[in-house]
């Protein structure tokens, strides 16, 4: 996996145009967080493991370009023109992608969580490498909470449900399958991916983990309960909700800031439903 780059270099000035960008970039710079490149001219461009989070790309033109483990996160890219670009680990979260031209646009492994997509172009043109990779392409709607799904490839059926349940209900959420791009074990002691999951999980308002003995016993699950108990306690969100979908002991002081519903065999539907009704809630 490419890791996205997000320590800043000291004295960092953003760039101004694409001409400034692809310099920069030639010599070897990978950090352009609020970079000004309203109407710049990429097509055809290969970019790899930028960070370009927070960064106007307001009419940009992207279209042929290949964008591999590029941070998007919180960009403008308004009527922005992705068509037949190649798009391999990227991260568009919080991204107002308005007007944007998504013909003959190739993803693989790309977050569009609570992305602004109002009046895309060609949306049903979108090229999935894989079905079950949309759970994130969720319209970002202002009178909707957004959620962060945590959960151990054993309860991934449930949690895949959970999943499908928000987005029947339109509402923004993070989730990406174990067969997606983080590899989870595997990189859990990479900074690049913590640091991403931390940010993730601060820009939620809830942060929902089902729960059971696996999931107890998983080192990312409890790096990503740990990082949502943090945030709680420091700013009072994300909001802490535990789906029990087994028999869990010595729980007590792991749950305690946590609204507990069980999930576990009838259970599922009210617990499912409850969910939907603390989404909603303002």
């Amino acid at each position: 996996m490419t890791p996205f780059k997000y320590r800043k270099p000291k004295g960092y000035v953003p760039p101004v145009g694409h001409e400034e960008l692809l310099l920069r970039y030639a010599r070897g710079e990978r950090y352009f967080e609020h970079a000004s490149l309203r109407d710049a001219i990429l097509s055809s461009k290969t970019l790899s493991n930028v960070n370009l989070s927070q960064s106007d790309l307001s009419d940009a033109h992207l279209d042929h370009a290949a964008l591999d483990g590029v941070d998007l996160t919180g960009a403008v890219c308004v009527n922005a023109d992705f068509s037949k670009a190649k798009l391999y680990q990227c991260c568009f979260a919080h991204a107002d992608l308005r007007g944007a031209n998504w013909y003959m646009t190739g993803l693989r492994h790309v977050s569009l969580f609570a992305a602004q997509m109002d009046e895309g172009k060609y949306l049903e043109c979108l090229q999935w490498s894989a079905a079950n990779e949309c759970h994130g392409l969720m319209p970002s709607v202002a009178t909707k909470r957004t959620c962060f799904v945590s959960y151990a490839s054993s309860d991934d059926v449930l949690a895949g449900r959970v999943a499908e349940t928000l987005q029947r209900a339109n509402i923004p959420h993070w989730f990406m399958p174990f067969s997606s791009w983080f590899g989870r074990d595997s990189l859990i002691g990479d900074r690049s991916i913590v640091d991403y999951l931390r940010r993730g999980i601060g820009m939620c308002d809830a942060f929902i983990v089902v729960l059971s003995p696996r999931a107890l016993e998983n080192r990312w699950v409890q790096f990503e309960i740990d990082a949502a108990k943090k945030l709680h306690r420091s700013s009072g969100r994300p909001q802490l909700i535990a789906l029990v979908s087994d028999s869990v002991a010595g729980t007590a002081d792991v749950l305690r800031t946590f609204e507990v519903i069980d999930c576990l065999g009838e259970h599922e539907a009210p617990c499912l439903k409850r969910v939907v009704s603390l989404m909603l809630q303002s």
